[in-house]
């Protein structure tokens, strides 16, 4: 059970209701929609570093890529995906990069819907977490997808709700790092599979009791190629809820859960030292599988629930878990055109995890997903003033194959009004690494924290011409050997419709980055570009 599902609620009806999300609930036929939309562009790059190492470089950008929005009875999806192939010139190098957000929803039945979705992305790893990433030398390409189906009906009385999401996680490195005892530590992450199952029965206040009461179970499992590690956590609890007034709620839970994470030893030279390839431990298969993070022990929670009208909430909830006390609360406000939500979460994440997380919680429609124009890559969060946005800022910061203690607080706010488009997305994290005594290059207990912010504004003149303005900042606070980084910037672009399908643009933009050890780097960036949309 990850730390966003754990921000749902304390209970599985809570936690089922928000999982399925709101485009698999169905579509009057008076509000079908469908809109497919691809497109291919060809834009030039000049690269200028103001201050720092660095020539100026140009590139060609050819890019192929769709947009999606489809609303029916039974289908909603929604997706903005892209494929850029970059031409360098002179110094500069080509690169790839695969860019985008999709989810969708299909209703097999008025009880059971098929959800699928993704994220794709391009990261630095040379310790400039954030910064743009100028050609492929350093960089990760990031996956994330889910598929899986939700279930949910009513008996009588009772609810019974239950989900299975399949995910998967990778990460490939543009690096080839051979070196002994040299494992850079954001790269060492490569695949993952994760299976997570949960289930529910329950009733609600005034049905059978005064009391609502909601009996739920799950298990959810990682498989990691890094040293083979695994991840299960197995959990079950009983939680109530008791109205003390027509908009406040009492809550209570208890239950208990046994987590266990475990990996294979690294293969060892003649020296004793672990061997590395492409930045990455060599899993000695013949080693015993060793248990280095044992849990299981009971779990509660208290809180309160707020719901003054159906487009508001607000949940707070305190308890014990992993061994101490836990603190977790959910504020969401839903207009007609708006939407805002905030989070207090703990849990237990990976990398592999966060992200398929990250992809299973953009379940909104309208999406607004900034793209950097000069590089390609997703700016950091994607927004939805309908709801179901996303900041990724956590999960792309310091990528590693440990686990970790994942705590702290994020919030957005979307909306549309007229021909404006504004986001706002930030947050705060800590993470404290788990981690056995084989792993070298990060000490168990040792904690990164991460802030950041994402702010968008959008402007269409008319249907054809329209102004796209981000600003994005995000400080890294690393751990081990990994550099702390301040990386910050902002661009804006021009879009100028020069016929009904063909759209003409210019974008300025900047960028910086300041690492331990490392100089300042700050890039101005112009770009200008064609894009012919089918």
């Amino acid at each position: 059970m990850t730390a966003r599902a754990l921000i749902a609620g304390t209970s599985l009806l809570v936690l089922a209701s928000v999982s399925a999300p709101a485009l698999a609930q169905g579509t009057p036929a008076s509000t079908r929609k469908v809109d497919v939309t691809p497109y291919l562009g060809i834009d030039q790059v000049v690269m200028v570093p103001l201050k720092g190492d660095g020539d100026v470089v140009t590139y060609t950008n050819l890019t192929a890529g769709v947009t999606v929005e489809v609303q029916t009875r039974r289908l909603n999806a929604a997706a903005d995906v892209q494929y850029m192939h970059s031409f360098g010139w002179g110094h500069a190098t080509d690169s790839d990069v695969l860019s985008g957000i999709a989810n969708a929803g299909y209703k097999l039945t008025p009880e059971l819907t098929l959800q699928a979705g993704g994220i794709a992305s391009r990261v630095r790893t040379d310790g400039y977490s954030g910064a743009a990433t100028i050609d492929n030398r350093f960089t990760s390409q990031i996956w994330g997808g889910y598929i899986g189906p939700s279930y949910a009906t009513k008996v009588g009385d009772l609810d019974i709700k239950a989900s299975y999401r399949l995910g998967y996680a990778r990460v490939d490195d543009d690096v080839d790092v051979n070196v002994p005892g040299a494992a850079i530590a954001n790269g060492s992450f490569a695949q993952s599979w994760s299976h997570d199952l949960n289930g529910s029965v329950g009733f609600a206040p005034g049905t059978i009791l005064p009391v609502g009461l909601t009996a739920s179970t799950g298990y959810s499992r990682e498989d990691a190629s890094q040293l083979d590690q695994r991840f299960e956590d197995v959990w079950g609890r009983v939680d109530a809820i008791m109205p003390v007034s027509p908009t406040v709620a009492l809550l209570g839970g208890i239950g208990y859960e046994d987590i266990e994470i475990s990996q294979r030893a690294p293969l060892l030279d003649e020296d004793g030292v672990p061997i590395i390839r492409n930045g990455r431990y060599v899993t000695d298969k013949s080693s015993p599988r060793e248990l280095y993070y044992d849990f299981g022990d009971l779990i509660w929670d208290v809180g309160v629930l707020w719901r003054p009208n159906r487009r508001t909430s607000l949940k707070a909830t305190v308890g014990e878990r992993y061994g101490g006390m836990s603190y977790q609360g959910q504020f969401t406000w839903q207009g007609r055109n708006s939407s805002i939500g905030i989070a207090v979460f703990d849990g237990i994440e990976s990398f592999g995890r966060m992200i398929t997380a990250d992809a299973a919680a953009f379940t909104g429609t309208n999406l607004i997903v900034p793209r950097n124009p000069f590089t390609g890559d997703l700016t950091g969060c994607a927004f939805s003033p309908t709801g179901g946005g996303e900041c990724f800022n956590d999960a792309l910061a310091g990528i590693t194959g440990a686990n970790f203690r994942y705590r702290g607080v994020a919030g957005q706010y979307s909306t549309r009004r007229g021909p404006w488009g504004f986001g706002l997305g930030g947050g705060y994290s800590n993470r404290k690494f788990i981690t056995p005594t084989t792993q070298s290059v990060l000490i168990s207990g040792t904690r990164d924290q991460n802030w950041y912010g994402n702010g968008t504004v959008t402007y269409a003149f008319n249907d054809r011409d329209s102004l796209d303005t981000a600003v994005y900042i995000n400080y890294f606070d690393a751990s081990g050997a990994r550099a702390d980084v301040l990386n910050y910037g902002a661009f804006t672009s021009y879009f100028r419709g020069l016929t009904r399908k063909l759209t003409a643009s210019a974008s300025l933009g900047v960028d910086a980055a300041k690492a331990d050890d490392f100089d300042t780097l700050i890039n101005a960036m112009g770009q200008v570009g064609l894009r012919y949309s089918f």
